[in-house]
């Protein structure tokens, strides 16, 4: 029997955006080389990739990665993010020689970095080539917020030359700041497995009901809309994320995280999306053709080219932070439910990111 071939995954925990794209990689991989394993180096929740579909992998858990500290999904916090910057970086010259043991002593041949950049340090101390995968990195996030706060000036120069070290780059739409890399493709989702008809029939939504889904991205909320929701509804309503928020509502559908829905699934059945503008959840929408009603983030430097994708490529509406609280954008909903057959489905590059990634491997 040959042996396996291991290859890591450093993630960054910042919403599940980062961790979906890794685990599309990862089952794509899965299907061209059914030898691969992986080691999994994140704080992102076991259940995510197991839910994924990874079969065969070791899970760290290593707090790697700071990114924006949120006081909700759509409101960071700065002055949190600076101290906790200040605790982690630069990083830990003993942490990352133990990382770089791991590395050897798991026998990885590649270092994926899903723009967790204390992979890529670890990577080097261990001699193992190294690849990032990024739709933005955080030297260019901070970058742009150093205007509000000088410290992410250092931050940003720090975390600027260890990306520039990486052996391999590969950048997937869409482009927050386009650099030459040895690959480009198109979104990276994870794809649906189970049929529309069965997705809808175990939420107990009727066939020919419409179905709208919000997605906040993995960042917890309190969706305080709730209560203001009209008592009667003309669609159903799935939130998923809603923990410790509790009752029947009549037709809107209350889910855990780490509910047995599966988010691609959820996608696919829904005639309509509303949320957060983040990377996975445009391109499960982009994938599947749902018309996405976004909620605009006006401080975010990522948001003017996310949003501009969506508008592109997806039936969709802006929704602004206030109307999106007080749900005013169900007359939103409605108008993007009358465009759901107007969408066409997008394609995967997981397969394609996945080969060059198979190519790499000596």
């Amino acid at each position: 029997m040959e042996p396996d071939i291991t290859i890591a995954f450093f993630v960054t925990p910042h919403g599940f955006g980062h961790a979906g794209r890794v685990s599309a990689l990862m089952f794509a991989l899965q299907a061209i080389c059914p030898r691969c394993r992986f080691v999994l180096f994140t704080t992102v929740p076991e259940f995510f990739f197991i839910q994924s579909g990874i079969r065969r992998y070791v899970y760290h858990r290593l707090d790697n990665d700071v990114g924006l500290v949120q006081h909700s999904p759509l409101e960071e916090d700065l002055e949190a993010t600076c101290r906790r910057l200040d605790r982690m970086l630069p990083f830990d010259d003993v942490l990352t020689s133990q990382l770089a043991s791991q590395l050897k002593r798991h026998a990885c041949r590649l270092v994926i970095c899903d723009i967790a950049a204390m992979g890529i340090v670890a990577a080097s101390k261990a001699a193992i080539p190294s690849v990032l995968v990024e739709n933005f990195t955080w030297d260019w996030i901070y970058g742009n917020y150093s205007h509000l706060n000088a410290r992410f000036n250092s931050y940003q120069a720090y975390l600027a030359q260890i990306y520039a070290k990486v052996d391999h780059h590969i950048q997937t739409e869409p482009l927050c700041r386009s650099v030459h890399a040895d690959l480009t493709v198109g979104p990276i989702s994870r794809e649906p497995r189970t049929p529309a008809e069965q997705t809808r029939r175990q939420l107990g939504i009727a066939d020919a009901s419409p179905m709208v889904l919000v997605s906040m991205g993995g960042v917890a909320d309190q969706f305080h809309f709730i209560d203001q929701l009209p008592q009667h509804l003309d669609f159903d309503l799935v939130i998923p994320g809603a923990d410790g928020i509790a009752g029947a509502r009549g037709r809107v559908h209350l889910l855990p995280t780490h509910s047995s829905f599966y988010q691609p699934d959820l996608v696919a059945a829904a005639d309509a999306l509303i949320g957060k503008a983040g990377y996975s959840t445009i391109a499960e929408a982009y994938r599947c053709g749902t018309p996405f009603g976004y909620v605009k983030r006006a401080r975010s430097p990522e948001s003017a080219v996310l949003e501009a994708f969506i508008n592109r490529h997806l039936p969709s509406q802006v929704i602004t932070q206030e109307s999106y609280a007080s749900a005013r954008w169900i007359d939103t909903a409605r108008e993007l439910l009358d465009q759901r057959h107007d969408a066409a489905k997008g394609k995967n590059a997981a397969a394609a990111a996945a080969r060059y990634l198979a190519s790499l491997l000596p």
